[in-house]
């Protein structure tokens, strides 16, 4: 069992977050942990730091992201707006643009409190004061890397400020990046490969250098992205796992796929993840369901896309698919954890129109977690994966493709992700795609069906310039070719309509209340 996910509860517990502030960049802790008597033992560095785990998760809103991708459809609003992100009707005082600030300020303002005050303490060994440190930056590293990907340019603030410093100017996407590139050098050279069992689910040498990777590859540097990919893959740690679905339901918790996780544990750190995913059959409300779509961008088993592959059969749709496709979404007759879910049944539960059933005719088992118990928002205690090997393996492939880098290690990589067991998709030789084009296009779709639910989607759309093209116009669900009672009869059902303003989407709004509250803050185009 992990310990920290016990010690980052008892974290909650131990040391208070400030309840008072002017906005969320005033980091000025108020909290015991900031005070000058506090910092006194190791236990109350390793406490502090602890504290900053907590925000990883964030598993009321994270899973969410996805509705604001070209792979699924969320219906409420509540517990996040994000639909509207997603139909493209969003305003800046939506309150999932303020929530992810709010959270990822406060992860940053607790790294912050750490890195100016860990050295006061005495009598810690020096490893253990750089491992800290290093957990710390690697933390505020990774909520920089979360909000520049969302909103762009955004304030750099590195320190607890001073009260006179709380109206803090944006600083630019790539100077934020290349700083926290370096400091995540700094972390990795801090950091263990591995920990003992008491001390697992902490931040690794690999996951500084998993997110250095990522950063660099969403800002273009390709090469450097494909060096960083690489030193993940000679540290010889991880591995593709044999068992993709139990990435996500809890059972597999310890896998060395997952590189970092936002963790929890049933009955002391729970989370509602059963019931955003699930349907009304396993207690749920379907609210984040997959959308037409994601099912089409699964390949046939012959390799080739539906609209190429002599295996496809409109009739049969789920037939001679991706096995990722069923790992993935609840087809009709699916069986979780026990329970057949079948929305053509006659008077399913699951069915089009049933209170808290899926408006795509679709549900995700992906994330459904194998234990459902407890209230709505405690029943889960899967953790939320936030990187993972298959996506170093991806992203060390996308970094050559564009650095015009095609060799047989690109192909290697690609080929362990569609190779796992249980998924065993025909390798990609130079024969099948060879140029550059081909290649981008392949790794494209392999990253669109390997991350469903997890936020690569939402940023990959973004920084290839292809929301433009794959989010605005009908919303479509499952072919209705079994309830002649409604309308839409032999059609896909029609889910809604998405705009998309490019001039504007391809960037969150700033919170309209911190741009009001900060006269230094200047709102993005179009918001």
């Amino acid at each position: 069992m992990k310990k920290i996910q016990y010690i980052i509860a008892l974290a909650f517990l131990m040391i208070a977050v400030a309840a008072c502030k002017k906005d969320e960049l005033d980091k000025q802790p108020l909290d015991a942990s900031s005070g000058a008597t506090y910092w006194k033992t190791e236990t109350n560095a390793v406490d502090a730091v602890n504290n900053i785990y907590r925000y990883l998760g964030d598993f009321t809103d994270r899973i969410f992201l996805s509705g604001a991708t070209d792979d699924s459809f969320a219906w409420s609003n509540w517990p996040t707006d994000i639909l509207y992100v997603g139909n493209g009707s969003a305003t800046s005082t939506a309150e999932v643009f303020s929530h992810y600030w709010d959270n990822l300020y406060s992860m940053i303002g607790a790294a912050n409190n750490v890195l100016d005050n860990i050295s006061k303490v005495s009598g810690m060994t020096p490893a253990m004061g750089n491992r800290l440190i290093g957990e710390s930056m690697f933390l505020r590293a990774y909520a920089y890397q979360q909000l520049i990907g969302m909103y762009g340019d955004v304030p750099l603030v590195l320190h607890i400020p001073a009260i006179s410093q709380f109206d803090v100017a944006r600083t630019s996407k790539a100077t934020i990046a290349a700083l926290i590139e370096k400091q995540l050098d700094t972390a990795a050279s801090y950091l263990p490969a591995t920990y003992a069992a008491a001390d697992q689910g902490r931040i690794t040498k690999g996951a500084a250098l998993a997110l250095k990777a990522r950063i660099m590859l969403y800002q273009g540097d390709w090469a450097n992205a494909a060096v960083a990919a690489k030193a993940v893959m000679d540290l010889n740690t991880y591995g593709i796992d044999n068992d993709y679905l139990s990435l996500f339901n809890g059972t597999n918790k310890n896998s060395n796929e997952i590189i970092l996780s936002g963790q929890y544990l049933a009955s002391t750190y729970a989370n509602g993840t059963a019931t955003w995913v699930g349907g009304p059959t396993l207690g749920g409300w379907s609210e984040i369901t997959p959308i037409q779509k994601l099912v089409d961008a699964y390949e046939c088993t012959d390799g080739n896309t539906i609209d190429q592959s002599p295996l496809y059969n409109p009739k049969t749709p789920f037939d001679n698919r991706d096995p990722r496709l069923k790992l993935t979404v609840v087809i009709p007759g699916t069986i979780v954890n026990g329970l057949t879910i079948d929305v053509t049944a006659p008077n399913s539960i699951d069915g089009l129109g049933k209170n808290n059933g899926s408006f795509t005719g679709y549900y995700y088992k992906k994330y459904i977690p194998s234990v459902i118990a407890g209230n709505y928002d405690t029943n889960s205690s899967n953790d939320i994966v936030l990187i993972r090997y298959a996506e170093v393996l991806l992203n060390y492939a996308e970094a050559k493709v564009e650095a015009g880098q095609i060799d047989q290690s690109l192909y290697d990589a690609i080929n362990k992700v569609r190779g796992r067991t249980g998924v065993n998709m025909p390798a990609v030789t130079a024969a099948k795609a060879s140029t550059q084009a081909d290649l981008r296009t392949l790794i494209r779709r392999e990253r669109h069906v390997e991350f469903p639910l997890e936020d690569n989607r939402l940023f990959d759309i973004r920084r290839w310039k292809i929301a433009e093209t794959v989010m605005p116009g009908p919303v479509y669900g499952i072919l209705n070719d079994y309830n002649s009672s409604r309308a839409d009869y032999g059609q896909h059902i029609l889910v809604e309509t998405r705009y998309f303003n490019i001039n504007r989407d391809y960037l969150f709004a700033l919170p309209q209340n911190e741009v009001d509250l900060n006269k230094s803050l200047v709102q993005n185009p179009g918001w």
